[in-house]
């Protein structure tokens, strides 16, 4: 078997320094469709666009803040084995 491949996108907060972790692209997604509609258009602004189908082989870096406003802070299961072992 080939070795999987990951993509990154990430929150604009990155650049300036800020604190977070990467998250599972598949759970970045379940939690904006948990949002109401124009919450979740001010979210995703924030983050680097990608195609949803293409959600299993993306890594989402998000602020702790961007990660809050998703309710993906308190959820383990969301973030990438990588980001776990660090912890």
């Amino acid at each position: 078997m080939g070795k999987q491949v990951f993509r990154e996108r990430e929150c604009m907060h990155r650049d300036d320094g800020a604190q977070g972790e990467f998250y599972n692209g598949v759970f970045y997604l379940q939690a904006l469709q948990r949002l109401r509609i124009d919450h979740a258009v001010q979210i995703a602004a924030k983050i680097s666009s990608f195609f949803w189908a293409d959600a299993p082989q993306i890594l989402v870096w998000l602020c702790q803040d961007c990660a809050g406003e998703l309710r993906l802070r308190d959820t383990p299961r969301a973030l990438t084995h990588a980001s776990r072992r660090q912890a």
